[in-house]
């Protein structure tokens, strides 16, 4: 996301969407790379747009190490109704392909003490990776790299958190783990993801681990792929050969039952957890999702953010935000 108008726009979206539901909130998001002149940066655009509301945290390259690049800093931003545990960034492995430049990644971990609706604390894990589905098997096997080391980093945070406190304290605490990933999907024909590879990223994250966004069913009204709208822009020669890819691909959609013609989608995964007395952490099975959106810029599908609502079940057969 960029610090332009078409970004101002979501964010507004989003914090209509939460002061609506009354609910604490965090995201993870990535500055865009080349900032036009028009841009006055994710900080700036953050703080106008949500005030005083939510506590921003900025993971650059001092912060990380030269893990994050410099003009691609992430963000960490929560509402101040969390109260923030602890941080951390694990560093994934190179990611060296024959047609792709070696860039390295970095999943960003915060975790959280917040109350549930009955006034009962609970915990929260979040933490934004960056994956690579490519049409490859060399690109299945580095998304499921990526995906363990995002899980080994989650867990080695969690098992920090608890630690500072008596196993007494935390016995029957319940607790959701949020993983929200940045795809780098990159095929022949445009960006493309597959459902196989997002199997393969889903057993990476860990037994347990579900999707939260295998219902969103929006890539029809988002353009084919952010490289396609790049040539339609540039000149007629480029615009023509775009027109020609998503024709194209339009065909294939037809042939394979829309396998190919899908946009590029982040996913989100989850799974939550009670504590036993033995210190393990246990399947839980009382969160779940609740509602889900995709706010996007019609003008540039570059510009797009996934919002997922988690509910927590109270008593059985109960949902409550």
């Amino acid at each position: 996301m960029r610090g332009d108008i078409p970004t101002l726009n979501i964010l507004k979206a989003m914090r209509q969407r939460a002061h609506r539901n009354g609910v604490a909130f965090t995201m993870h998001l990535q500055e865009a790379g080349a900032i036009s002149k028009q841009s006055v940066g994710m900080t700036r655009l953050l703080e106008d747009v949500f005030e005083d509301e939510i506590t921003i945290f900025r993971y650059g390259s001092e912060e990380t190490n030269g893990q994050v690049r410099d003009g691609m800093d992430q963000y960490i931003v929560s509402s101040r109704h969390l109260a923030v545990r602890s941080r951390s960034a694990i560093h994934l492995s190179m990611v060296e392909r024959k047609v792709m430049r070696r860039n390295q990644r970095v999943a960003l971990n915060t975790s959280y003490d917040f109350m549930l609706p009955n006034g009962e604390m609970a915990y929260l894990e979040t933490t934004g990776f960056h994956y690579d589905l490519g049409l490859t098997p060399t690109s299945t096997q580095i998304s499921r790299l990526q995906a363990v080391e995002t899980r080994r980093g989650v867990e080695q945070l969690i098992q920090d958190d608890l630690n500072h406190h008596t196993s007494k304290d935390h016995v029957g605490l319940k607790g959701l783990v949020t993983f929200s990933g940045d795809g780098n999907t990159r095929g022949f024909i445009g960006t493309r993801w597959q459902m196989d590879r997002v199997e393969s990223l889903k057993l990476g994250l860990g037994d347990g681990v579900k999707e939260a966004t295998a219902e969103i069913n929006v890539t029809a009204n988002l353009p084919h792929s952010i490289q396609q709208e790049f040539l339609e822009e540039k000149n007629s020669f480029t615009r023509l050969a775009g027109h020609i890819v998503n024709s194209a691909i339009d065909a294939i959609d037809v042939t394979t039952g829309s396998k190919w013609g899908e946009r590029k989608l982040d996913h989100q995964f989850y799974r939550d957890f009670t504590i036993n007395p033995e210190g393990l952490l246990v399947p839980l099975h009382r969160f779940d999702v609740i509602e889900n959106n995709v706010f996007y810029n019609f003008a540039n599908a570059d510009h797009y953010f996934i919002s997922t609502l988690f509910g927590y079940h109270a008593n059985p057969g109960c949902a409550t935000d």
